[in-house]
């Protein structure tokens, strides 16, 4: 049995009144863990589905040394109030009939000190998990937005463009990163005092519930303390390199890809010339020119840029 579904065993277990005592003090030492907490929004029920998920795996992970106190010590009321709150907050029930979550489902991706893991998501983003990683997911995303969190580790994010529903990946301390497309690296690690996001291409904002620090654009990283609470955004001292793969696309398709890359805007001579199609595996490390050069030779096409080199125009010879 995965750790996913002992953890909704043990919650099953406790909801019909059939967890032993030690299962009792599991659910004692989570619900203690929330007790002083206030309720949350409504946007928020699904990050806290996925952490208490969470917190459940990593109490049946982890062995106590400590003796196991019987939940007796707790009024009738209070643990009424505790199952409440479980529900009242969204987390989903589990039926007493039928056993089973309900609502939103979530996934729990580890890897190993020796390994790294890909996933790749329905809408097609990809992340790639470095070793010690922890990634918590909802397996399905909703129509409003694509959330997933970080809980420990590092990982590489290539997120597929979608205008109408951004991407947004969670880290501890209230951290946030927001976008519609594009790809950066995250290292939140819990033994660390800082956090890190750069941003390999397009732009990303990075914030909490209160503020947003800052966009960041390619070639940029923000420096987040956890203690002093103190953000710092600079240039990237090593920047980071993606391949842009492109196989029988259409240009039309092509050309927001290249602008959220880049950060750059670039328009059609003619809505004919977005029919053309292009495959091809580039690099960031070529410059936008480099790039436009050869998908324009490839249709005898030229374009022409700005002096600030951010806005092109793609035209026939």
């Amino acid at each position: 049995m995965t750790k996913e579904e002992q953890a909704q065993l043990l919650l099953s277990k406790y909801l019909n009144g059939e967890a032993s005592p030690q299962e009792l003090e599991q659910v004692e030492q989570w619900y203690q863990s929330y007790e002083f907490q206030t309720p949350l929004a409504k946007g928020k029920k699904s990050e806290i589905a996925a952490a208490v998920l969470l917190n459940l795996q990593e109490e049946m992970a982890r062995k106590s040394a400590k003796s196991h106190r019987f939940f007796g010590t707790y009024p009738a009321a209070k643990i009424a109030a505790a199952v409440f709150f479980v529900l009242s907050i969204g987390i989903g029930y589990w039926s007493v009939q039928k056993n089973e979550l309900v609502k939103e489902r979530f996934a729990t991706l580890h890897t190993s000190a020796s390994e790294k893991k890909i996933i790749v998501f329905s809408d097609g983003s990809k992340v790639i998990m470095a070793p010690l990683a922890q990634l918590v997911y909802p397996l399905k995303f909703n129509t409003k937005d694509r959330t997933i969190s970080l809980t420990e580790g590092e990982a590489f994010f290539e997120v597929a463009h979608e205008e109408n529903r951004p991407f947004l990946v969670k880290t501890s301390n209230d951290l946030y990163t927001k976008v519609l497309g594009t790809s950066f690296r995250i290292k939140s690690y819990k033994n660390q005092s800082k956090i890190s996001i750069q941003v390999a291409t397009g732009k990303v904002a990075v914030g909490n519930t209160h503020q947003v620090f800052g966009t960041l654009v390619k070639g940029q990283e923000l420096s987040y303390d956890k203690v002093q609470q103190r953000v710092e955004i600079k240039d990237t001292p090593v920047k980071l390199l993606v391949d842009l793969k492109f196989e029988n696309i259409a240009i039309a398709d092509l050309i927001p890809k290249l602008e959220y890359a880049y950060n750059i805007r670039i328009s059609l001579g003619s809505p004919a010339l977005g029919k053309l199609k292009c495959t091809g595996i580039f690099n960031t490390r070529q410059s936008p020119e480099e790039i436009l050069e050869i998908i324009c030779a490839l249709h005898q096409l030229k374009f022409s840029a700005s002096e600030n080199h951010k806005t092109f125009n793609v035209y026939r010879k």
